[in-house]
C-alpha cells in the first residue's frame, strides 16, 4: 500500500492494462453532416463536413465527433473482467473491472478532460475503436481528507489501426 494507504499494489499492476473496449457501427456521411449541422448551428457547417466533393479528401468529420453517440455496435471487457458492483459505477469501476478491489472512496467528481487529436479524420465508412486504461493513480490530501487522483485514457482507432484521437480523464475520488 502507499503512504495514505489507497493504491494498493493490485491497482499498480493494473496501470496500462485496458479495461473497456466500445466498437462503432459504420461512420456514415449522414451521421457526419447531422453532426456538423447540431455543432454548427445556427450558422452553416464548413462544405468539408457537408459537401463530399467539396474537397479532394473527401467528406471528413468534425473533430469532435462522437461515432458512439447512437451507442456502440459492440463493447467488450477484458476476458478475465467482472460485471461492476452497481454502487462502484461512478468512483472505481475501472478497478473492478479488472478484478481489483478499489479504495473505500464513496464520492467522485470529473477532474478535467483534454484530447489530443493525431490528424487522422474520421470519414464515413470508418469503423472506430474506443481503448480506456488506467494511465494512473496520485494521492493527495484535501480539506475532506485522502483524495485518489485516477487518470484514464481513452484511445480512438480506425479500422486501419491509425490513431483519430486520444481522450485523458482525471477522476477525483474522495
Amino acid at each position: 500500500m502507499s503512504e495514505t494507504g489507497l493504491i494498493s499494489d493490485e491497482m499498480r499492476k493494473i496501470v496500462g492494462r485496458p479495461y473497456g473496449r466500445l466498437v462503432s457501427y459504420p461512420v456514415s456521411a449522414s451521421d457526419i453532416r447531422k453532426w456538423a449541422r447540431a455543432v454548427y448551428f445556427p450558422q452553416q457547417p464548413p462544405a468539408r463536413y457537408t459537401d463530399p466533393a467539396a474537397e479532394h479528401e473527401g467528406l471528413v468529420a468534425p473533430l469532435d465527433f462522437n461515432p458512439f453517440a447512437w451507442g456502440p455496435a459492440a463493447a467488450a471487457t477484458d476476458e478475465d473482467a467482472v460485471e461492476p458492483d452497481p454502487a462502484l459505477r461512478s468512483t472505481g469501476a475501472m478497478e473492478h473491472r479488472l478484478g481489483v478491489v478499489p479504495p473505500d472512496l464513496r464520492r467522485a467528481l470529473n477532474g478535467g478532460l483534454s484530447v489530443a487529436y493525431t490528424g487522422v479524420p474520421m470519414r464515413p465508412g470508418d469503423v472506430i475503436t474506443a481503448e480506456s486504461a488506467v494511465a494512473g493513480y496520485t494521492e493527495k490530501h484535501g480539506r475532506l481528507g485522502p483524495m485518489l487522483l485516477t487518470d484514464v485514457t481513452t484511445s480512438w482507432t480506425n479500422q486501419c489501426d491509425a490513431l483519430v484521437k486520444t481522450h485523458r480523464m482525471t477522476l477525483i475520488r474522495y
